[in-house]
């Protein structure tokens, strides 16, 4: 299988993962009234839990990684972006509807290839064509169908200000970041690592912001565990699918495929809380998809 498809492989993986989180997410915020911060804490400390578990495995069967100082530092800025983007994420979500948090992820790909090449130094035209084509297929159809809807432009212009901005330099600062770093291996260290790191960013937010867990009150039940279990699981697998996607300089092709997270969320969504979702929104979910095929 070539590095093309490996890495369309990795970020589809990725993709549809993080499109279970973020229902998740949004059942934990909108339905469970729960905040940004104290769902972030939680995920991430069940997170760790299963991936010492991942670790321990690792150490058992493969040796480390040289570990150094410049190492170290490049995980804790790793981990650093991507729980920035995680709470990027969480107010994306609960401050706008599905449909519209497609529009503002999309909008990334507009200037996602632009950073990357100005970092790593590649660009393909042709997967920016589709970025372009696919991003203007969803701006008009959601304009089409929300312009007699009452749309708050203030929240939306926000949500966008908060995480394109961040998809962006995560982007590009991933395959700096990753640079050095060689073989599926060692990409999994380094993604245990910063799970690891990711856990106690979340600690320090939560301890800053809110000091108390109002989860603590909440009765325990099969659901909520199964619900905090779940989540990690596949925390863990987008995590080294999408370490292994935006390792390369031609990460620009990955992207195309993790910016369908927002569109694999709306068919998920429908599922598993019952959002109805007309055959329009599905042909052209569906459309944008190929679109993205093309990219390969």
């Amino acid at each position: 299988m070539s590095n093309i498809l490996l890495l369309i492989l990795f970020a589809s993986i990725s993709a549809f993962s993080r499109g279970i989180i973020s229902v998740i997410d949004r059942y934990q915020m909108a339905y469970r009234k729960q905040g940004i911060i104290e769902v972030n804490l939680i995920n991430n400390l069940s997170s760790i839990l299963l991936v010492t578990i991942l670790f321990f495995f690792m150490l058992r069967n493969y040796s480390l990684p040289h570990l150094s100082t410049f190492y170290f530092v490049k995980i804790i800025l790793y981990a650093l972006v991507v729980q920035l983007v995680a709470y990027g994420y969480s107010y994306v979500y609960k401050k706008i509807s599905i449909m519209q948090a497609v529009l503002v992820n999309k909008l990334s790909d507009l200037f996602i290839p632009i950073a990357i090449f100005l970092t790593a130094g590649y660009l393909n035209l042709h997967s920016y064509f589709v970025s372009i084509t696919s991003t203007l297929i969803i701006v008009i159809y959601i304009y089409y169908q929300e312009k007699h809807a009452t749309i708050d432009i203030n929240l939306l212009t926000k949500s966008f200000l908060v995480i394109v901005p961040l998809l962006v330099f995560q982007s590009a600062i991933s395959p700096i970041l990753t640079k050095g770093v060689s073989g599926i291996v060692n990409l999994i260290f380094f993604t245990i690592f910063t799970i690891y790191i990711r856990g106690i960013i979340a600690i320090i937010v939560f301890y800053l912001k809110n000091k108390h867990l109002t989860s603590l009150n909440e009765k325990r039940n099969k659901q909520v565990v199964l619900i905090y279990s779940t989540r990690a699981i596949l925390t863990l697998l987008a995590q080294i699918t999408y370490t292994l996607a935006t390792s390369s300089a031609q990460s620009s092709i990955a992207w195309v495929f993790l910016n369908l997270t927002a569109l694999y969320s709306v068919f998920l969504g429908e599922i598993f809380l019952h959002e109805k979702l007309k055959l329009w929104d599905i042909l052209i979910i569906v459309a944008i998809f190929v679109i993205a095929l093309i990219a390969k």
